[in-house]
């Protein structure tokens, strides 16, 4: 017997009794219809990521700051008491304070040269600005700068990365608010109105814009300037402030970007009470948490596709009952036990089949119509981001899940069917 001979009688047989195989079918396109959803919200978080996210990139580079003061004590509590340490100096004559997470800039660069993996160390300027215009236009703009360590590169929509200082990397809508044509601003020179603590008065600074970012979370908030320009902006503001120098965290650029040097540099940074972190291991830790929130959506998905194939069992058992003549029959006139096994095992398969197909497209077809929705209500401001993304590998992967689930749970009733001994079978009322 052909595998569609089995498939067409399976299916035939199955219509034997509609209401019943009707509402199996609807319990496992519950579950079906759940896991769609539970796993287009973890591909929509995904996507988010690889589109929204990751649109700055660094191999290389180490991003490091102090430990807080408790985050080595294992029994530490909120609430209790925490023990004053006295301020000491290193062996180069740094102070430190064991009670804050600031470094100075002495320390940043004591700390580097220990450190012979490490190329370059970028402390973390803080610069504020109050609007930026084009050097040919009249529009001024609100902004926020930010930095672009060395080894750092942001996604460009035109225009490329810093050959030099003086430059600047505009994000996408504020260049759109100068010219819609975006790669025509590549090359001005923009004009940038910051203030410092001592007075009130606007003071100007001219960059060349060197490119324009891609849209992406971070790069939507902030125009980036590089390291050396970042670094005459914050002496310009803060240099004549108590905290000049002093830092929260910074940049160690690496010679390599090696996974064994990497691992290296930040064991040796946790011995000396730092911390670091790569690009990797803040991707890694995005996908882990975006991992354990769709396990724990699935998992109710899961538990509904278990009940689901109860009433596979239910209805496969009754089917045999009912059919146990048909059944002698078929082995009298020389069917095996293996096809008969195949055919009630197959029933089940279609069951799971048309059960995850219906939730599949139906869970698919809410998703687009809540993605269309959400996009122009709650989610507007997440530009890009889609709640429900669906990927042919999770829909496979669901359709292959819910037929295996529906297998297993007709092995039973099917084992059964093929045991029956056809003489027994006939006599059965």
């Amino acid at each position: 017997m052909k595998i569609w001979d089995l498939i067409r009688i399976a299916n035939r047989n199955l219509l034997r009794s509609k209401l019943r195989t009707f509402l199996t079918v609807m319990a496992i396109f519950v579950g079906s219809f759940t896991l769609t959803l539970t796993n287009g919200i973890g591909d929509g978080l995904r996507d988010y990521v690889e589109t929204q996210v990751k649109n700055i990139e660094g191999d290389s580079a180490l991003f490091v700051r102090k430990k807080f003061p408790r985050e080595d004590e294992q029994n530490a509590r909120i609430g209790e008491p925490e023990e004053y340490k006295e301020i000491k100096e290193d062996e180069q004559g740094n102070r430190i304070d064991p009670n804050s997470i600031v470094v100075s800039l002495d320390q940043i660069n004591s700390l580097a040269k220990e450190f012979p993996e490490v190329k370059k160390a970028t402390p973390a300027y803080r610069m504020r600005a109050e609007y930026i215009a084009l050097a040919d236009s009249d529009k001024k703009f609100k902004v926020s700068l930010g930095m672009l360590s060395e080894g750092l590169k942001q996604k460009l929509e035109a225009g490329k990365m810093f050959d030099g200082k003086n430059q600047i990397i505009l994000p996408l809508y504020l260049a759109e608010g100068f010219d819609e044509k975006v790669e025509n601003l590549v090359g001005k020179t923009a004009k940038i109105g910051y203030k410092t603590e001592e007075s009130d008065e606007i003071q100007i600074k001219e960059l060349k814009i060197a490119g324009v970012a891609t849209k992406g979370m971070i790069s939507n908030l902030n125009a980036f300037v590089d390291a050396e320009t970042a670094k005459g902006l914050y002496t310009a503001q803060r240099g004549e402030s108590r905290d000049y120098n002093r830092f929260t965290n910074f940049t160690f650029l690496l010679n390599s970007s090696d996974e064994k040097t990497m691992e290296k540099v930040k064991n040796k940074l946790e011995e000396k009470g730092f911390t670091a972190m790569s690009y990797a291991d803040i991707e890694k830790r995005t996908y882990d948490g975006i991992g354990i929130l769709q396990t724990g959506l699935n998992l109710f998905a899961l538990i509904a596709l278990l009940a689901a194939s109860f009433g596979i069992i239910n209805t496969l058992i009754i089917a045999v009952m009912e059919r146990t003549k048909d059944i002698g029959l078929q082995k009298a006139l020389g069917m095996g036990r293996g096809k008969i096994f195949m055919l009630f095992s197959m029933e089940s398969i279609l069951i799971g089949f048309w059960g995850a197909l219906l939730g599949i497209v139906i869970g698919i077809a809410c998703g687009l119509v809540a993605n269309a929705y959400l996009a122009s209500t709650y989610l507007e401001s997440f530009e890009g981001y889609n709640l429900f993304v669906f990927t042919p590998l999770s829909i496979i992967f669901i359709m292959l899940l819910v037929c295996t689930v529906a297998f297993l749970a007709g092995v039973m009733p099917a084992f059964r069917a093929s045991r029956l001994n056809p003489i027994e079978a006939l006599r059965y009322e």
